[in-house]
């Protein structure tokens, strides 16, 4: 809906002007979306550097291969690129199970969630309690910045507000990704990876056939926690499918990768500190 002008008639039809009816309310919502975003944006990074504490260094170390497939390790995790760095640190957070069954993320609750704002200890705990884990969703339609979803395995719809719209991903492809409350929308959690059409291939069959195994073991799991511990297929999917059409799985072993001069810039900067 278009704002109306401050002496246009208000929406609501009050018969009142804009600037005496709804204006005042209407800016006071705007500014409290605008102070929830900025905290989703702090929190959101924040997360990303706590990933990164010692306290997670052998954990680190036994998610990576884990992932990425023993494509990328500790040995040579700096040459991931900021997209694949991102969507690991993110899943690492959200996903990955440390060996007390709980994630980083509950560890960053309890150390960090005191020093946080109000507003920010409220995206904080949205998050804890309505973010799921990665997963995949075929694009069933698009409306310029509004995607409709389905999830690829049981269907739910999910409407997503992406600014950048559906990009190169065509209609019945799969996107790879989290979904997160963002005040009054979903968004993507990082830069979404996707499966062109060519790539899917057997994936509904490998998820499907690792659900059946895993409701044996677990038969009152949800959708959700199946996902949070099988969504690592996923990634060793679509690197799988990557290698089979000829493309670099992973950025490393792309010689033609886009920051490469800046990989090399970095080793030689560690160099000349060690």
């Amino acid at each position: 809906m278009q704002k109306p002008g401050r002496n246009d008639p208000c929406y609501c039809g009050s018969g009142e002007k804009y600037k005496k009816c709804h204006m005042k309310i209407d800016q006071e919502k705007e500014q409290e979306r605008r102070s929830w975003l900025q905290a989703a944006q702090y929190v959101r990074r924040d997360l990303l550097a706590f990933a990164r504490d010692e306290r997670f260094a052998e954990a680190f170390a036994a998610a990576l291969p884990f992932y990425w497939n023993d494509l990328y390790t500790v040995e040579n995790a700096e040459e991931m690129s900021q997209a694949e760095a991102l969507r690991f640190f993110d899943w690492f957070m959200f996903d990955y199970a440390l060996p007390d069954g709980t994630r980083p993320l509950d560890a960053y609750v309890a150390a960090r969630r005191g020093d946080l704002s109000a507003v920010q200890q409220q995206v904080l705990d949205r998050w804890a309690a309505e973010v799921g884990p990665a997963g995949a969703y075929t694009l069933a339609d698009y409306d310029a910045e509004t995607l409709h979803l389905r999830d690829f395995v049981s269907t739910d719809p999910f409407t997503v507000a992406e600014p950048g719209g559906r990009g190169q991903v065509e209609i019945g492809e799969v996107l790879l990704c989290r979904l997160v409350p963002m005040y009054d929308h979903l968004a993507f959690s990082t830069t979404a990876a996707y499966l062109p059409a060519a790539e899917i291939g057997d994936l509904h069959a490998t998820l499907l056939a690792a659900r059946e195994a895993y409701l044996a073991e677990h038969p009152q799991a949800t959708h959700a926690e199946f996902m949070r511990r099988h969504n690592h297929l996923l990634i060793h999917h679509a690197l799988a499918q990557a290698a089979r059409v000829g493309r670099p799985p992973v950025a490393r072993l792309d010689p033609n990768r886009p920051d490469k001069k800046t990989q090399k810039m970095v080793r030689a900067v560690k160099k000349r500190v060690a």
